[in-house]
């Protein structure tokens, strides 16, 4: 075993040992020497190297040790020339400069003068267990691309972008071969180190030489749960066996397998999390992806898979089963022929390009029809099907779109819309129950908010899809330019520019706290979180200091008159001989605005029933945290069934065991896209292609909101937010510059938000380039060349 001491002495050791590793050969001095005889210093460095090139990298006292870590706090210069004097002496005063940034420097800190490893194929760091849980994974950040070896140690992270996790008992499933070298060579490491807790800094030579660069103690130790670590291989092999049973061909759905994703369709990530709490969970399961989903597209004209949920559990984690998104986006009467092989068809195409998990409604399948229609059939299905079967679909999708268009079809708007004002009438009555937990009511409260709330909403949230599909294939057809798109978008006024408005009038005294709360009260950042405050709960929350910007005015879309008679031409062609031009821009907007009023009706049913939950597990003697750990089903289940002891001892007991389960929910690694079981062993972050709305570009300053902070100052700054929903709409009445967010999809909320306000924004930029922005200083945001970068 070798004692973790200074970053050099380590590799020094380190060295004897080590067969698999190389070790470049180093030499290393302490700045006091250095500063008292720098020539000597210098001239031995020169003699020894011989005019290699060398790298000058920190060895402070703080840097490395058993119990701390300051990895990437200090320079590192790269590429020196050993046979200039000068410029090494430059870099070695580089380095114990940044030294200085602790604010007192240290005689006994060194400094390692190291070989260049030239021609690498890649490198990064190697932690041997999860950093932030110590979950049982080898976690590699790599570079790959700029062939540097400190872009990930130094957080320049533009190439810096690469995350793959391996669970340690599973090595074998590794199939890349430089991967298996270097895995390889950790693990001799780690037996020489006599430790499995280090973080290794490596570069891999083009013929996937590992070298080793540096070696240190992992000191987050003393946070981890090691329980949790003990039970993710039998919760690993859990998933395994499920995968087994659900990749499998499913009577009355079609398809021979699945992928499953965290944000196809519904994209559950970023509406409740990568790894939620048992309410949050059991809610959006219970009041959206168990049913409401299925009846909403029947009721559309859409086919309908048998009897399935659209959305499982993988170890608490949400997953979409997109198998039976793609049946239920065929039209129905569509033979089952023709059905099996679209279903097939596209499945594959997100196997192949799992980037598009976020995109499938428009990058992977045909979900409705369009104008260019013909050309997505080509793209999206090609030689799948004959000439007759597109037909045969072209056909089905444009009967479905003339009936949706009409008033009078059980899938229309106005059905829809007449459905969630009913609900919106029942809503007026709650806030009583509320006070006086009367729990009994949330079982009534549960049926209204999925009949007249949530499956309004999913056949609301459809139109959406499809007027935005319609508008983007008059811009195909040449009608429309991308910049006419934004104008339309922009021109329409949804609830959340009443909510920017009236926000505005609070400021000025206009609108009173207490009618402003009636209308918006009931938002808060996470729908589904019991945990997460909402407005009327936050005593901060629209006080005089917050800063508001002035109201900017909002102009309406003018239809041209060439556009018109363009746009008639076409309906006529296409054969919608019922619609003109006229009444198809009613339709996208009435479906534009419709959808973000269905969604703010039925959440704040959402938002009144966690209220409800939260008031009867205070009078039981429960918090919010514990009760965040319970389902509605098994809350429920409690409600309707006697039994012995307490409702608080009952409640509290399945609190505790599904917290347990939470904390192993949260310490697996699962990748965003999962369709063998492989994936279950061998995760890589999934690599995201943001949805660009807006055609503008903005360089400015950056500001994380991860919490609820409704007063902090916005104004021209891009914000960067993990998974906004409605709760975060109070950002627009600031003038943000731009948006940036982990999860979304290109007609997720925040995008609609966005194309309304005229903001540039990237939406679903995906876990680990959103973690890179985070640290930068400002960032530069080009919506139409399609760039996000990070300034230091």
């Amino acid at each position: 075993m070798i004692e973790s001491s200074s970053k050099a002495q380590t590799l020094i050791r380190v060295k004897a040992k080590v067969s698999l590793f190389k070790v470049p050969e180093l030499e290393f001095f302490d700045t006091d020497t250095f500063l008292s005889a720098p020539d000597q210093v210098v001239a031995r460095v020169k003699s020894f190297f011989l005019g290699l090139p060398i790298v000058v990298r920190s060895s402070a006292v703080d840097e490395d040790g058993a119990t701390f870590a300051l990895a990437g706090e200090y320079d590192s210069v790269l590429n020196v020339p050993s046979d200039d004097p000068n410029a090494i002496t430059t870099a070695i005063e580089k380095v114990i400069t940044s030294y200085g940034r602790k604010g007192s420097r240290n005689g006994n800190d060194e400094v390692i003068v190291q070989e260049m490893v030239t021609n690498t194929c890649m490198s990064g760091v190697v932690f041997t267990h999860d950093l932030n849980t110590g979950a049982p994974y080898y976690v590699i950040n790599y570079d790959d691309v700029s062939g540097l070896t400190n872009t990930v140690t130094s957080g320049g992270g533009e190439y810096a972008n690469r995350t793959l996790y391996i669970h340690r008992g599973a090595t074998q499933s590794l199939r890349s071969m430089r991967f298996q070298r270097l895995i390889e060579a950790i693990q001799e490491l780690e037996q020489v180190m006599g430790s499995q807790f280090l973080d290794v800094e490596f570069a891999l030579g083009e013929d996937f030489t590992p070298y080793l660069l540096q070696v240190r103690a992992i000191t987050t130790q003393p946070n981890w749960n090691r329980a949790i670590a003990k039970r993710i291989d039998a919760a690993l092999q859990g998933i395994q066996t499920y995968l087994r049973m659900r990749l499998r061909p499913m009577m009355g759905v079609y398809g021979q397998t699945t992928v499953l994703g965290q944000m196809p369709d519904w994209n559950p990530a970023e509406m409740i999390g990568r790894a939620p709490r048992a309410l949050a969970f059991s809610l959006y399961k219970t009041l959206i992806t168990d049913h409401a989903w299925r009846i909403a597209r029947e009721a559309m004209g859409y086919a309908v898979p048998v009897g399935q949920p659209l959305m499982v559990s993988l170890a608490g984690q949400p997953f979409i089963d997109t198998r039976l998104s793609f049946h239920s986006f065929l039209p129905a009467g569509l033979s089952s022929e023709i059905g099996g092989k679209l279903v097939d068809a596209w499945v594959k195409r997100l196997q192949d390009l799992p980037e598009l998990h976020d995109k499938v409604e428009f990058d992977v399948a045909v979900t409705a029809y369009s104008f260019d229609i013909d050309e997505k059939i080509e793209t999206l299905i090609g030689s799948i099907l004959n000439q007759s079967e597109k037909e045969q679909l072209k056909e089905a999708f444009r009967q479905q779109t003339c009936t949706l268009l009409s008033d009078n079809s059980e899938g229309s708007i106005s059905k829809a819309l007449a459905k969630v004002e009913e609900l919106r009438r029942k809503q007026v009555n709650v806030h009583q129950l509320i006070v006086e937990e009367d729990i009994i009511n949330l079982f009534a409260m549960i049926d209204n908010c999925i009949r007249l709330g949530t499956v309004p909403f999913s056949i609301l949230a459809r139109h959406g899809f499809i007027a935005r599909t319609i508008l983007l294939s008059l811009n195909k057809r040449g009608i429309f330019s991308m910049e006419d798109i934004d104008s339309i978008q922009s021109g329409v006024r949804t609830v959340a520019s009443t909510l920017v408005s009236d926000m505005r009038r609070l400021q000025l005294g206009e609108l009173s706290r207490t009618d402003f709360m009636v209308e918006y009260g009931h938002l808060r950042p996470g729908t589904y979180d019991i945990l997460s405050r909402r407005y009327d709960q936050m005593s901060d929350f629209g006080i005089k200091d917050t800063h508001v910007n002035s109201e900017q005015e909002q102009k309406k879309f003018v239809l041209a008159d060439n556009h018109r008679r363009e746009i008639d031409a076409l309906l006529q062609a296409e054969g919608f001989s019922e619609t003109n031009a006229d009444k198809l821009f009613d339709y996208i907007h009435t479906a534009i605005v419709g959808r973000e009023y269905g969604k703010f009706v039925f959440t704040r049913s959402v938002s009144d029933m966690l209220e409800l939950i939260a008031n009867f597990a205070e009078k039981h003697g429960l918090s919010r945290e514990e009760i965040s750990h319970v389902s509605i089903d098994k809350l429920l289940e409690v409600l309707n069934k006697s039994s012995e002891g307490s409702i608080e001892e009952r409640l509290r007991k399945i609190a505790e065991d599904e917290a347990e389960q939470h904390a192993l929910s949260v310490g697996i690694r699962l990748p965003q896209v999962l369709f063998d079981e492989a994936g279950v062993h061998v995760v890589p972050f999934q690599i995201s292609h943001p949805n660009f709305i807006t055609h503008y570009n903005i360089t400015a300053a950056c500001v994380y909101l991860h919490g609820e902070q409704p007063v902090t100052a916005l104004s021209g700054k891009i914000i960067l937010i993990e998974n906004a929903d409605p709760g975060f709409d109070w950002i627009f009445a600031q003038q943000i510059g731009g948006l940036i967010t982990k999860y979304g999809g290109a007609n997720s909320h925040m995008a609609i938000r966005c194309a309304e306000f005229g903001i540039p924004a990237a939406i679903g930029c995906g876990e680990q380039r959103f973690e890179a922005f985070i640290c930068a200083n400002q960032i530069l945001l080009d919506c139409a060349a399609g760039l996000i970068k990070p300034l230091h």
